[in-house]
């Protein structure tokens, strides 16, 4: 090698500094199949589950199998239970779903259902056992004892007078609370429904209230009975047995519920109060406990005919 040519560069360092080139990398999406069958199923059973729970906040004012008389009503209780368990179901079935968007979406649909019908049924049951207690009250009033005597006007403004009924075996004297209670309403509806049986034993349904006559007439009109519902607003037989609440709030006074039988006398024979406002007695048992007065009076006297 001559002077006059130029040296080759050496190269210095393992080749593998040298960059090397790599191609790019392209990450596959695989879309998660969209699983109609459970997305569907979890769908029907949020359906289902808020329905159970918004049938038992809607019937159990007027369905007495779901527990309306009870002290404490297990079958509303129980389809409530059912009613989330169905709607926590439903979020299992959701979450399962391989597709996140779809995962996302039914997720919070069943989540919230449940959220709706845990909070509402716990509010319920909360209402059922603590909201419908009557206040501390002593009736004033026990087998044996003559009932007070009265002259109250009925929903048409006829005086009626009592306690004995002329014509009549044995008089029952509903207490309820007012036109504005559900489970007086329904009382009065199923007294109403099954009238013809009182009567055919010669009984007299009478019911007593603090409404003034305006609001028991109404009330007449909407469950289009034909008991006495007498007014008695000026609370003078309802504070003499111990019946009336009274409203710090200015509300209008109310009567706290109580079933009196009295035979043809005007003694009291059989009664019924609770602590529930809510819980009163079955028609059987009030048809039974009149039968049991008169059948104890027929014993002893001679029965009056029933009215026809």
């Amino acid at each position: 090698m001559t002077a006059s040519e130029d040296p080759e560069p050496i190269q210095s360092g393992p080749v593998a500094d040298q960059p090397v080139e790599q191609e790019p990398f392209e990450e596959t999406w695989l879309t998660p199949p969209f699983q109609p069958v459970r997305a569907m199923l979890a769908l029907i059973l949020t359906a289902c589950g808020f329905g159970l729970y918004e049938y038992v906040l809607i019937s159990f004012w007027s369905a007495e199998w779901l527990g309306i008389h009870d002290r404490i009503p297990w079958p509303a209780y129980l389809m409530m239970a059912a009613a989330l368990t169905i709607a926590l179901t439903a979020v299992r079935f959701a979450l399962s779903l391989g597709s996140p968007h779809a995962k996302l979406g039914f997720s919070m649909l069943a989540i919230l259902g449940g959220i709706a019908i845990g909070v509402g049924g716990g509010r319920f049951v909360s209402y059922t056992l603590r909201g419908t207690l009557n206040p501390p009250f002593t009736l004033k009033l026990a087998v044996g004892d003559r009932f007070p005597s009265y002259a109250l006007a009925d929903q048409g403004g006829a005086i009626r007078r009592g306690p004995a009924q002329s014509g009549s075996n044995a008089t029952l004297v509903d207490v309820y609370r007012g036109d504005y209670c559900p489970f007086a309403r329904h009382e009065l509806a199923d007294l109403t429904a099954h009238a013809d049986e009182f009567r055919k034993l010669g009984v007299e349904v009478v019911g007593i209230s603090a409404d003034p006559i305006e609001r028991s007439k109404m009330l007449s009109r909407f469950l289009r009975t034909s008991i006495p519902l007498l007014g008695d607003n000026s609370e003078s037989v309802l504070a003499p047995l111990g019946l009336v609440q009274h409203h710090q709030s200015g509300e209008p006074d109310n009567a706290i519920p109580a079933f009196v039988i009295l035979d043809r006398d005007g003694i009291v024979r059989w009664i019924f109060t609770s602590p529930y406002y809510r819980e009163l007695p079955r028609i059987d048992t009030l048809l039974e406990a009149a039968k049991s007065v008169v059948s104890e009076q027929d014993s002893k006297h001679p029965a009056r005919p029933a009215s026809p």
